[in-house]
């Protein structure tokens, strides 16, 4: 989407990241359709919104996540959703908006040749935000306020979790056993589940082959599979997508950390 009245103040704005745009824009069109949704993929659309997302949804715009930045205050919305597989919905006219106070300073979307489009957003402590796309896609990039103005680049190599006592490889895209590794060398150590995964739940195939931490996996859809690991900061949950029994084929698609007492 593009077009409306440049904000008095332009931004210097730039994205590394390819098919994606970021550009300096003042005021948001109304969306090209009613901003309804089917109930197969109203939880798509944000639980609870600022005055800044009501705004946006007055406009018939789908808010489906928000978060601060510096400043500002982001909004990502789409114009409709398309029903898919497995409880999945695929996003029409995704955009992002970069708001300073009620008013819209930049505005970042992908073009039709991009891999996918631009989703929600999730805050980092950095203070930066990282920006995802359709599932079972991973994130696409990062969302950072600079000195002069707004920036979408790649994904940084580490990110913090639990007041930065936890650091986490970029693992994003990579197979499980490639994943593992890498995790493992940065002190994440394999965890065991509690319980066996049983012959039927390919997890135990994983843990057959020495992926011992693979704790459960979905037996349909996108094929989802959980593993887990270590170290003193608490626990890594990482997610992968894919439902093939070999490791290189089950790449990592989410990762969080439930942190442990100081």
């Amino acid at each position: 989407m593009c077009c409306g009245a440049v904000h008095s103040t332009v931004l210097n704005t730039k994205s590394d990241i390819k098919g994606a745009s970021l550009i300096s824009l003042g005021a948001l069109p109304r969306s090209p359709e009613k901003g309804s949704l089917d109930s197969y993929c109203e939880g798509y659309r944000a639980k609870s919104l600022t005055a800044v997302g009501r705004q946006v949804a007055k406009l018939g715009w789908i808010v489906t996540s928000e978060g601060p930045l510096g400043r500002y205050r982001v909004v990502t919305f789409v114009s409709g959703f398309t029903p898919g597989t497995s409880a999945m919905c695929f996003a029409r006219n995704a955009n992002i908006g970069i708001f300073d106070g009620a008013g819209l300073v930049a505005l970042a979307y992908t073009s039709r040749s991009a891999d996918g489009p631009l989703g929600t957003v999730e805050p980092l402590e950095s203070g930066d935000l990282l920006v995802w796309s359709d599932p079972p896609g991973s994130p696409v990039g990062e969302l950072h306020a600079e000195k002069n103005g707004l920036r979408l680049m790649a994904i940084e190599p580490t990110r913090t979790f639990c007041g930065r006592r936890a650091v986490v490889p970029n693992v994003y895209g990579k197979p499980i056993d490639a994943a593992r590794k890498i995790l493992i060398a940065h002190s994440w150590r394999p965890l065991r589940p509690s319980e066996i995964p049983n012959d039927l739940n390919l997890a135990a195939d994983f843990a057959k082959r020495g992926i011992i931490e693979a704790e459960n996996c979905a037996g349909t859809g996108a094929g989802y599979c959980a593993f887990n690991y270590r170290s003193p900061a608490g626990v890594l949950h990482v997610t992968t997508a894919g439902g093939e029994s070999e490791p290189a084929d089950n790449s990592v698609v989410r990762y969080s950390v439930t942190c442990s007492a100081r």
